[in-house]
C-alpha cells in the first residue's frame, strides 16, 4: 500500500522533478553531457522516456529536442516548462518516427521498466530510428544485490526488471557497437553506454570497446 502511494505521488510532475534532483540527477547529467553533440551543426536528439524533459537544458540550441514519454502527466509537465517543445506521447517500443531520422537517442532510466522481450524489442526500435551515423546514449541503474542501499531503493522503485551490467551490455550489443562503457555510483550503481549502429554484416564478437 505504501509503495503504491509513493508511486502515485511520484507521478506528479513537480514531485517527479524533485525526486530526480534528490536522486543525484545533476551528477548523472554531467556525465551524460560529455557525450552529447557539441552544437556545431544541426541535428535531432530524441529523449526516450524523457519524463518532464529535464534533459533539454543540456541539448545545444542548434539541435531539435524531442521528448517521448508514455505518461501523459509527465508530458504535461514538459509542456508547462517548454510550451513550444516537441512532445510525443508514445510507447518506446512502437515510436511514431521515421526510419533513420534521429541523430542522438538518449535512453535514460527506462530499461529497468522493461521485461526481457520488451527490452529486446526496444533496442531494435532504437536502431530503427537512429541514423546510420547516429549515436545511442544509454543509462540505467544496475542490479547489485550486495549493495544494501541499492537493494532498499529497488524495493521502492516502480521498475521491476533491474539487470546486471553484463545483461544490459548483451542486449545493446545485438544492435550497437559500444564505443564507451562506464560504471559509476551515486546511491545506485549505474552504467553509461555509448553506441554506434552496428552494420548488418558486422559480428558481435570482437567489436572494440573503449
Amino acid at each position: 500500500m505504501l509503495r503504491e502511494f509513493l508511486h502515485k505521488l511520484a507521478s506528479h510532475p513537480w514531485v517527479y522533478d524533485r525526486i530526480q534532483v534528490l536522486a543525484g540527477a545533476d551528477h548523472v547529467y554531467r556525465r551524460l553531457q560529455r557525450h552529447l553533440p557539441p552544437g556545431s551543426e544541426k541535428g535531432c536528439v530524441l529523449d526516450v522516456g524523457g519524463g518532464t524533459g529535464t534533459l533539454r537544458k543540456l541539448v545545444p540550441p542548434e539541435y531539435t529536442y524531442i521528448c517521448l514519454e508514455i505518461d501523459p502527466a509527465k508530458l504535461r509537465g514538459f509542456r508547462e516548462k517548454s510550451p513550444a517543445g516537441l512532445a510525443v506521447l508514445a510507447d518506446a517500443l512502437r515510436m511514431p518516427l521515421a526510419d533513420h531520422s534521429i541523430d542522438v537517442l538518449v535512453c535514460m532510466f527506462v530499461a529497468h521498466h522493461l521485461n526481457e522481450q520488451m527490452l529486446t524489442a526496444g533496442v531494435r526500435e532504437f536502431r530503427r530510428v537512429i541514423k546510420p551515423c547516429g549515436t545511442l546514449l544509454f543509462l540505467d541503474p544496475l542490479l547489485v544485490p550486495g549493495r544494501l542501499l541499492s537493494r532498499a531503493l529497488w524495493a521502492l522503485d516502480r521498475g521491476e526488471c533491474p539487470r546486471t551490467a553484463d545483461s544490459l551490455r548483451s542486449h545493446l550489443e545485438t544492435s550497437f557497437r559500444l564505443i564507451h562503457w562506464e560504471n559509476f555510483a551515486i546511491y545506485h550503481q549505474y552504467i553509461l553506454g555509448v553506441g554506434e549502429v552496428r552494420a548488418t554484416q558486422e559480428s558481435v564478437a570482437g567489436s572494440p570497446v573503449l
